[in-house]
This record gives structure tokens, sequence and C-alpha cells, in this order.
């Protein structure tokens, strides 16, 4: 989807895994502490990206060829009775926050998810992570439920809010 002249939503590809790596590793409370991002490293992005499917996408956002933000849609739980439910991540590069950018995302999942096949999208987000907080409430999604002190490392326990809406 061309959005402008300068940006485009697409699919990633094997190539996009340094940029998705590096905007992880700067948005992510726990990559930024040092600790439990320690194993997510460029083979993991690259086996994200071979795991993808049809229904089950992860997405990049461009500006004038560089990768700036990215989202995945994946399986919420492994059974049949919640194939209709997935999990949304959308993660946008330090520089281009508060600018759009993962609305823009939100927004294109949104136009197709007739053809990716969701009626629930479920978020999970740390507590002291305001900004997507803000940003998913925004897009319409309510708390439904609180995982407490389930991110931990030696030095962090964070809550994690999990956040959802339903498409009508």
């Amino acid at each position: 989807m061309s959005l402008s002249h300068s940006r485009e939503i697409r699919l990633a590809v094997l190539d996009d895994a340094p940029a998705i790596l590096d905007i992880f590793q700067h948005c992510d409370l726990f990559a930024s502490t040092g600790h439990r991002q320690d194993n997510i490293g460029l083979i993991d992005v690259m086996d994200w990206l071979e795991s993808v499917t049809d229904n089950h996408p992860m997405l990049v956002l461009e500006e004038q060829g560089s990768v700036i933000a990215w989202c995945s849609v994946e399986p919420f739980y492994g059974l049949p009775a919640f194939d209709s439910a997935c999990e949304i991540s959308v993660y946008v590069s330090p520089n281009w926050q508060s600018k759009g950018i993962g609305t823009l995302l939100f927004q294109y999942l949104e136009t197709n998810r007739s053809e990716l096949g969701f009626t629930h999208l479920v978020a999970y987000i740390y507590a002291s992570n305001l900004e997507s907080q803000g940003f998913f409430t925004r897009q319409g999604f309510d708390q439904w439920g609180l995982l407490p002190n389930i991110a931990q490392n030696e030095q962090i326990k964070e809550d994690v809010f999990i956040l959802g809406r339903e498409f009508f």
C-alpha cells in the first residue's frame, strides 16, 4: 500500500531483519536494560519472518526506502476456537514516534481484516509503557486483563496489561 511517494506499507522480507531488530531493541523496555532480550538476535528475527503466513503477516512501513516501523499479527492461542483472535505488536522507531506512523499500520490492518481473518486483536503492553497504552486506547482497545509482575529480570519486575479490541 503506497501512502505517499515516500511512504509504503508492505510485507516484511528477510532483508528487513536488521532494521526490524534495531527498532525492536530501541523500543522494548527489557531490551534497553540489556538483560531480557540478550537472546533475541538477527537469527530470531529471521525466524519470525519465516513463520509469517497470509493471515499472520509481518508488515513494515518504509519512509524513503528506510524501514521506520513494523507490526506483526500472530496467532493468539494454539487452539482452533481462537483462530479469529490475533496478537498484535507495533514498533515504531523512536525518531518517528508520535507522528501517526503506528496509526497508519493499524489502519492498514483494520482495512484488510477481512482478508486477514481476525475478529479480535490482543496486545500485551508493559504497565510502564504509557505511550503504547495511549496508542492502543486511541485505536479502540480496552483493558481486558493484568498480568502482575510477569515480565522479570534481575533488576526489574513489570506488570503487563492485556488490551483487546473486538471488531464487528
